[in-house]
């Protein structure tokens, strides 16, 4: 049984979780006529990168760990090589994670663990103190940073294409490091994507409760293009197996969300999910927010980087499939594109 959807339903309560302004941020993209096909497009692009790879899903697909991977990049990033204090370092993530409050001492050591495990991570002594250890992101861990990246700027694009983020990706070699950087610096500034959305934030705190929630709303708001939520049905443990979590921990999830009142009806082992119209609202509410986070984070990095001939309309057109293969998580070598700009 469908049931009339109203993205503006709940819009008193929502904009008086945010201030005005970032109020009127979510605004922009959330009410963009093609909402909706940003929403089918990352209902599509990024389950299937996260799917299959337990290891990735333990590092990133869940809140906390979300940011603290942020973190993690940001100290890379801003790494001072004359300085052996600066990087990423155990003690400088964990006292960023510890005033952030968003993970303990061991919960850092567990995922900094596991991406070592992974090969995410190598170890390096610090040249000019012996007693200092950095952690350096392998190239490939770095192509899966960027191929994420890309996709989320493939979702932008969708809504709104007018600023083809995708291409500059491609094309301007340091926007990966500049959006990251921009985007953890307003974290570390007090901007946080969850706190207004707690419908989201059960979820999305939760193993494959991301993944999870992401993939239940494209499925439910399709078949109508967006008027409409259906229930949809999933068959827990092969979604469970894609996403490394099992059939009883998603059945919780569901349960507990019915019992928060985010489900309608009883979800019947996933066989009948019939989403709330507020959990559907809030989500594509903080969908807007996070999609409008990265795309002012990538126009700054843009304007930093200042490639003239993007600013002055003569930006190459590029297709990110070319460049990137969805399956392996591998970019092409995009020389040939830089060489073409004269870099």
């Amino acid at each position: 049984m469908q049931q009339r959807f109203s993205l503006r339903g709940y819009d008193a309560e929502f904009k008086e979780r945010v201030s005005v302004e970032e109020w009127q941020r979510i605004l922009v993209l959330r009410h963009h006529p093609d909402m909706m096909r940003g929403l089918f497009r990352y209902g599509e692009l990024m389950p299937t990168y996260f799917s299959d790879n337990v290891l990735l899903n333990k590092v990133v697909t869940e809140a906390w760990r979300f940011e603290m991977l942020v973190y993690t990049l940001y100290l890379h990033d801003t790494r001072n090589p004359d300085d052996p204090a600066t990087g990423l370092t155990v003690a400088n993530l964990t006292r960023i994670c510890a005033a952030q409050k968003v993970a303990s001492r061991g919960r850092v050591l567990a995922i900094l663990g596991i991406m070592q495990i992974a090969g995410y991570l190598h170890r390096r002594r610090s040249k000019i103190d012996a007693r200092i250890v950095h952690l350096e992101p392998s190239a490939a861990f770095m192509e899966i940073v960027e191929g994420w990246n890309q996709r989320i700027l493939q979702i932008i694009d969708a809504i709104d294409d007018t600023g083809e983020l995708a291409n500059a990706h491609v094309a301007v070699p340091r926007l990966g490091a500049d959006m990251r950087t921009l985007g953890a610096e307003r974290l570390l500034q007090g901007w946080k994507l969850l706190d207004p959305f707690p419908e989201v934030n059960y979820f999305v705190t939760r193993d494959g409760g991301w993944m999870l929630l992401l993939s239940c709303v494209a499925a439910g708001l399709q078949p109508s293009s967006g008027e409409e939520i259906a229930p949809v049905a999933l068959e827990l443990g092969s979604f469970g197996k894609r996403f490394g979590v099992s059939r009883s921990h998603l059945r919780r999830v569901l349960e507990g969300a019915y019992d928060a009142g985010l489900l309608d009806l009883p979800p019947r082992n996933g066989q009948e999910i019939v989403l709330s119209p507020r959990l559907v609202a809030s989500f594509l509410t903080c969908m807007a927010s996070e999609l409008g986070f990265y795309r002012e984070n990538t126009l700054a990095g843009l304007k930093t980087a200042r490639p003239e001939s993007w600013f002055a309309g003569e930006a190459p057109v590029v297709n990110p499939g070319d460049l990137y293969d969805t399956h392996v998580h591998h970019f092409s070598d995009t020389r040939r594109l830089r060489a073409g700009m004269g870099g």
